[in-house]
């Protein structure tokens, strides 16, 4: 399993050095797919998407595919998959996309695919493969209604996007957020994301994070 789980993508040098060592090949030669899903749930300005999908095609040099999970049937998915080197899974409503997941059978595909090629998330699409943040918190730094009940639960981590950032949470949010479950949260910023390769605890790339367990900033 390697992952890159960011706040807003390929945001800086340290995360895309991250992402040459795990897909064993140089940035101009890495191919992409990507999932958009969690965009579907948003409203309002999508400049951010534009510009995440500019970077993105700025930095790699292969090929740059989209996949929609709802339109193909897993079949066909795993297969256009296979000809990728990472899975590139944009941001929007977190709720919506482990929904998807779900409702496509992708969620069962996942740890097949995961085993095989590097995942990056951004925003939602690295809270996906998290565990959920509480209610309570979800409602105090995202003021999002509740539509999912749990997410992948892949990693063992609750993954808090955004820190410092349009959310404008710190670290009160951060340690309730942390007092109501037993895992570590890990809020990051848009400037930042975790490295995880297999079952290693993540490697923050970046310097402004928050980490808190129990209640208690690590």
């Amino acid at each position: 399993m390697k992952l890159l789980l960011a706040s807003s993508g390929l945001a800086n040098e340290s995360i895309i050095t991250a992402l040459e060592e795990m897909a064993g090949k140089p940035r101009k030669d890495i191919n992409v797919i990507i999932i958009n899903e969690a965009i579907k749930a948003e409203t309002g300005d999508m400049r951010w998407f534009a510009e995440e999908l500019e970077r993105l095609a700025s930095v790699l040099g292969g090929n740059l595919e989209f996949i929609d999970l709802q339109a193909h049937n897993l079949e066909h998915i795993k297969s256009r998959i296979a000809l990728a080197d990472m899975i590139f899974c944009f941001g929007g409503n977190a709720d919506y996309l482990a929904t998807v997941f779900e409702r496509t059978g992708f969620a069962d595909l996942l740890p097949e695919i995961l085993a095989e090629k590097v995942w990056v998330g951004s925003s939602a699409g690295s809270c996906a493969l998290c565990h959920k943040e509480s209610e309570e918190i979800q409602q105090a730094i995202y003021k999002e209604r509740r539509e999912a009940d749990h997410y992948m639960n892949i990693v063992p981590i609750v993954f808090l996007p955004h820190l410092h950032g349009f959310f404008n949470f710190d670290q009160p949010e951060v340690t309730r957020a942390s007092e109501s479950t037993d895992l570590p949260v890990y809020a990051v910023s848009d400037d930042c994301a975790l490295q995880i390769i297999d079952q290693n605890p993540p490697i923050i790339l970046g310097s402004d994070y928050i980490v808190a367990q129990n209640g208690v900033i690590k």
